[in-house]
């Protein structure tokens, strides 16, 4: 005789089956990482520090040059970038995080801020703010004549380590000066202005103006062009601008900042100086079960401090990155005789 599943049986049936079959998910694949690997010599302030992934500091920086490899600009959230010392011979080479505004990155060529009208220009120091969709996030903070941060995207490939000299317009007959005096300036894309103002530019209250050049005036509009730390090509209503006599112009101050100088050992005596044949595992502590941070690279020159139990403590000789804090730098005292 058949005999009838119980219906909590089938239930059960039913709950085995369906747990055999794949389960639907609405996970989002991960978004590209900009692909960076820029090379170049770098000064960090005096003190800035490196870390690794848990917080822990590796090194501080002496505010002298140093050797960096930029690895990745932070994710979106997060204002950690990822570098790494060193160029492959003559140096420390430790990979860490440095806080973003900390590494001095410049424009390596003009970066659209509003396409056609208004750019970064290149050679501007900008920070590397986040990161998504494979592009890089930069924000500027401009310095007078004006006080505003601008933000746009950018490839990796297009930052880099090397300040420019911003191109400077030159002055012909043709040329007329405008100067802005009041608190704010719109910028149209074309006149008559077919939509909202492109970008509302906000004077800096340490200045009394800011300088434009014009080529072309119409319909109460002025074709506004200027160049610094960003680049400008657009239109703005002639009533917001006082027209200089032809010919003459007004100077508005550059900004600037000041380099912190790399240090040097103060010793009666210097201590014994060793040269690197081939790269050497680098420790905070003088004990095989401390993880290394980084190498010594070959053909780096050190300040041999101290020796302890097979162990040696030691400083690059250029002094461009130190121990943190109480830490020291450590190698082991047979790997410098090879």
């Amino acid at each position: 005789m058949r005999q009838a599943l119980p219906i909590f049986g089938s239930a059960v049936l039913c709950a085995v089956l369906l747990g055999g079959l794949p389960a639907t998910t609405s996970a989002k694949p991960p978004e590209p990482a900009p692909s960076c690997g820029q090379r170049g010599r770098v000064t960090f302030d005096k003190d800035t520090t490196l870390s690794d992934a848990t917080g822990r500091k590796l090194l501080r920086f002496s505010g002298g040059e140093s050797a960096v490899t930029l690895l990745a600009p932070p994710p979106e959230g997060t204002n950690l970038l990822r570098i790494e010392t060193g160029t492959g011979r003559g140096s420390f080479r430790v990979p860490g995080f440095v806080k973003a505004a900390e590494l001095r990155l410049y424009t390596a060529q003009q970066l659209p801020v509003v396409s056609g009208h208004v750019w970064l220009a290149a050679g501007t120091r900008v920070v590397a703010a986040g990161s998504s969709g494979g592009k890089v996030r930069v924000e500027k903070q401009l310095s007078a004549p004006f006080e505003q941060r601008l933000t746009t995207t950018a490839d990796c490939g297009a930052l880099g380590f090397t300040p420019a000299t911003p191109a400077v317009l030159a002055m012909s007959d043709a040329l007329r000066v405008f100067l802005l005096k009041d608190a704010q300036l719109e910028l149209f894309d074309a006149v008559p202005p077919t939509s909202a103002p492109i970008l509302t530019l906000v004077r800096s209250p340490s200045v009394d103006h800011v300088r434009f050049f014009s080529r072309e005036q119409r319909g109460g509009f002025v074709h506004v062009q200027y160049q610094g730390e960003i680049v400008i090509d657009a239109w703005a209503k002639a009533g917001d601008l006082q027209a200089l006599p032809r010919g003459e112009t007004s100077d508005v101050p550059a900004g600037s900042y000041v380099l912190s100088s790399a240090p040097e050992l103060q010793l009666s005596q210097l201590p014994r100086v060793v040269k690197t044949t081939r790269e050497l595992m680098l420790r905070l502590a003088p004990k095989d079960s401390e993880a290394p941070i980084g190498v010594v690279e070959a053909d780096t020159e050190l300040y041999v401090m101290d020796a302890v139990a097979g162990w040696s403590k030691v400083l690059p000789k250029s002094l461009h990155v130190l121990p943190y804090g109480d830490d020291s730098f450590w190698v082991k005292s047979s790997d410098l005789s090879h």
